[in-house]
C-alpha cells in the first residue's frame, strides 16, 4: 500500500466517522440537555421549581377543591428542537390521590389519578424566550411567549 493510498484512506474513514456523528446528533433533545448535555440543568429545575411553588400555592382554592384535594406537580418535561433552538413540547405530570375506608369490609379503597399537561406554547418559542416567561412575576398566570394563554390555562384544560 503506498503512502497516497493510506492518506485516502484515513481521510475516507474520517469523513465516515464525522458524516455518522453529524446523523447521530438527536434533532430533538430535553430542556436540561440544551445547548449541551446538562447545559440547562440548574436553570430548568429553578424554573421547574418556580411553577411547582406556584401551582401548590393555588390549588387549594382551584384544582384542589373538587374531589381531589392532594393533586401534587411531578414532573416537567420540554423537548427542544436542537438545530433551531426552540421549544417543541412541555408536559407537566400531576398525581392526586383518594382513600377511604369501606365501612362493610374494613378494605381502604383508593383511586389514583393521573394527568399529563400539555404547555399551550405557541409554535417556534425559543429557549430563551421560554425561560423569560416562566421567570417573570407570576409563572402560572402570565402568557406564555406569543400567545395570550398561560400555562395555567393549559391546566385548566387538563385537570378536573
Amino acid at each position: 500500500m503506498n503512502r497516497r493510498h493510506c492518506i485516502r484512506l484515513t481521510a475516507s474513514v474520517l469523513l465516515l466517522g464525522l458524516a455518522a456523528q453529524a446523523q447521530a446528533s438527536p434533532a430533538y433533545v430535553d430542556l436540561i440537555d440544551y445547548p449541551r448535555s446538562e447545559a440547562n440543568w440548574h436553570r430548568f429545575f429553578a424554573l421547574e421549581g418556580r411553577l411547582q411553588h406556584a401551582f401548590n400555592n393555588i390549588c387549594g382554592d382551584t384544582f384542589c377543591e373538587g374531589e381531589y384535594s392532594d393533586i401534587r406537580p411531578m414532573r416537567l418535561r420540554c423537548s427542544v428542537d436542537a438545530a433551531r433552538g426552540t421549544v417543541h413540547e412541555c408536559l407537566w405530570a400531576f398525581a392526586a390521590s383518594d382513600m377511604r375506608v369501606s365501612a362493610a369490609d374494613g378494605r381502604v379503597v383508593t383511586r389514583q389519578p393521573t394527568w399529563l399537561c400539555r404547555l399551550p406554547l405557541m409554535s417556534g418559542t425559543t429557549v430563551e424566550a421560554f425561560h423569560a416567561s416562566l421567570a417573570a412575576h407570576d409563572p402560572l398566570h402570565d402568557p406564555l411567549p406569543g400567545t395570550t394563554s398561560s400555562t395555567y390555562d393549559g391546566l385548566t384544560d387538563c385537570i378536573h
